[in-house]
């Protein structure tokens, strides 16, 4: 007969056999319904991010196809060229993005439209590479082939749309079911904690593959943007409560675009490729983290460590780079901020080390600059001139000066060389070319100065040859390198 006594007199072995089984099945359970809660708040985000990518896809070959039509309608004019020439690159860096990933083959009827696309950003680039006169029946082409390729993206991108929201539906429930099941199963038989640990290593698989897509930067895999807002502050905590300084380091690249115009997006990519492994190479779990922020910007956050880590970043990229058969100059300009000294907070941290990567690039680029209050007093005059250079743009302040060229064997004047000017209306003075040139070639505004002197030096040109007596007269005109 069985008795309480009895009971109490079970082996050990079977108690603690029994307790294990308890403890092993609660800590499963636990685990699963906490892993099981993670998949369910992630798939609608990648769902929404997915939309999200072909929502934009479709915004940008749009635009595409609407710079074709105003290429045609303008007849080719400079402004319609850039303005094509910048949305045939949003449109290739999209899809190559796109054509990289996994979240292509989310929708089959897209897999066909990517080779058709790529195919007109090569041909758009060959066109604008051939330059004047431009190919109108060429044009004419690709702006039928985007309308279709247009009309058919969109179809697709409704009926994606109605996909997700069912498949998203349709798992969050069987989840729901599958973490009951699964519960009540493992309650009564502790036997299935194996399985049930095969099933957690792969939907910690699935976590950490969706984690990666949403903390992660596509082409370099350094961490994103997404990654920084979410925990800068947290570093900078914990550099407060260990009583250490954190360094925001804020690099730009120099000339990243000449690269992707001279040798192509593709040697465009290998460079920031090149970049994130000078980068990586630096990193620390929880104490240096590097993270790309956007097309040729980056950051590194480091806690404890001191100024020679921006001097070391700038020694690193400062470099030549073999990529793909080709010597390519990296090039970097970097400005830091640290707390305490410069900001106690994440938003003046980021304020002031901009401040600094802007004074690193007044230097002449591939420069390190700490921040210092007197950097912003530089800024605000820099600014203040690079205002005035666009006003005087503005109101046509800018006029040229012809220098004579003379044969010394005849004595005969054979040319005459256009120097520029700026009348300045506010000062009421001449300005000669060192007193605004430097600052103009730190920014894009030479690249106007350039046009206007070149235009004018063009119509006088075309003045004199309507002379008879000095037809033959040769100009010249000096141009900004850069430009």
């Amino acid at each position: 007969m069985w008795s309480r006594s009895k009971a109490w007199r079970l082996p050990v072995t079977y108690v603690a056999a029994a307790a294990s089984a308890a403890v092993c099945s609660a800590i499963l359970i636990a685990v699963l319904f906490t892993s099981v809660s993670k998949i369910e708040s992630a798939m609608p985000r990648f769902g929404f991010f997915a939309i999200r990518e072909f929502h934009i896809a479709i915004r940008d070959v749009t635009h595409l196809r609407d710079m074709v039509s105003l290429a045609q309608l303008a007849g080719g004019s400079p402004e319609s060229l850039e303005q094509l020439a910048a949305a045939n690159d949003l449109v290739y860096i999209r899809f190559e993005r796109i054509d990289g990933g996994d979240t292509i083959s989310e929708i089959p009827a897209y897999a066909g439209i990517v080779p058709q696309v790529n195919d007109a950003v090569k041909r758009i680039d060959a066109i604008l590479a051939a330059g004047l006169p431009f190919d109108e029946n060429s044009l004419k082409e690709l702006g039928i082939e985007l309308d279709q390729i247009v009309a058919r993206m969109n179809d697709e991108y409704y009926k994606y749309g109605e996909e997700v929201n069912v498949d998203l539906y349709a798992a969050e429930k069987n989840l729901n079911r599958f973490n009951y099941q699964i519960a009540f199963a493992l309650t009564v038989l502790s036997a299935l904690a194996i399985g049930t640990a095969v099933l957690l290593i792969g939907r910690r698989e699935t976590i950490s593959k969706l984690e990666f897509l949403a903390w992660r930067d596509a082409t370099t895999e350094l961490k994103n943007r997404a990654w920084m807002s979410a925990n800068r502050d947290g570093l900078l905590e914990r550099a407060r409560l260990a009583g250490k300084p954190l360094r925001l380091f804020l690099i730009d690249l120099d000339h990243f675009k000449s690269v992707n115009d001279t040798f192509g997006h593709h040697i465009g990519d290998l460079l920031l490729k090149a970049v994130a492994e000078t980068l990586q190479s630096v990193e620390r779990p929880g104490e240096v983290a590097a993270v790309r922020l956007g097309g040729d910007e980056f950051a590194v956050m480091a806690i404890g460590h001191s100024d020679d880590l921006g001097h070391r970043l700038r020694e690193q990229l400062n470099r030549f780079a073999d990529l793909d058969g080709h010597q390519v100059r990296i090039g970097a300009s970097i400005g830091m901020a640290s707390f305490p000294d410069h900001g106690s907070d994440i938003s003046t941290l980021l304020r002031n080390a901009d401040s600094a990567l802007y004074a690193a690039k007044a230097e002449g680029r591939s420069g390190f600059v700490t921040f210092s209050p007197a950097i912003l007093s530089q800024i605000d005059a820099q600014l203040g001139e690079e205002a005035a250079i666009k006003q005087a743009l503005n109101a046509d302040e800018y006029f040229l000066v012809w220098q004579p060229q003379f044969e010394l064997a005849t004595g005969r004047m054979i040319g005459a060389e256009a120097l520029v000017r700026w009348r300045d209306r506010v000062s009421g003075t001449v300005r000669l070319p060192d007193s605004f040139i430097p600052t103009a070639e730190r920014s894009d505004l030479i690249l106007e100065i350039d046009k206007i002197v070149l235009s004018k030096a063009c119509a006088q040109a075309v003045q004199w040859m309507s002379i008879s007596r000095i037809k033959s007269l040769r100009s010249a005109v000096g141009m900004n390198e850069s430009g």
